[in-house]
């Protein structure tokens, strides 16, 4: 992995072997991804990443994507919650029940 200044499609190509719109290269640029931003240089008004900086942008999206799915349970609608605990309480009724097999 290099330090050489690259321009933004070259770098993620090099890096991910993907190429990103460049629309959506600018974007990571100015406004970010999931409150993650690409770092950049000008060279000569234009906008630069070295294949270091393209992967730690990817690493860092990738992170806020992990501890998001770890961190927030799935969510339910208010009828699949009562079904589940309509399933639960018929399941445990089943189980309490004399002479019930486990």
């Amino acid at each position: 992995m290099t330090n050489h200044l690259l321009n933004l499609p070259e770098a993620f190509e090099r890096v991910s072997g993907h190429r990103p719109h460049l629309c959506t290269l600018w974007r990571w640029t100015t406004k970010g991804c999931k409150g993650v931003k690409l770092q950049i240089a000008f060279l000569g008004g234009k906008r630069m990443t070295t294949e270091r900086w393209a992967q730690d942008f990817i690493d860092a999206v990738s992170q806020v994507n992990m501890a998001k799915h770890e961190t927030a349970p799935p969510m339910q609608t208010p009828r699949q919650q009562e079904r589940n605990a309509e399933k639960a309480a018929k399941k445990l009724a089943k189980r309490l029940k004399p002479g019930a097999a486990k």
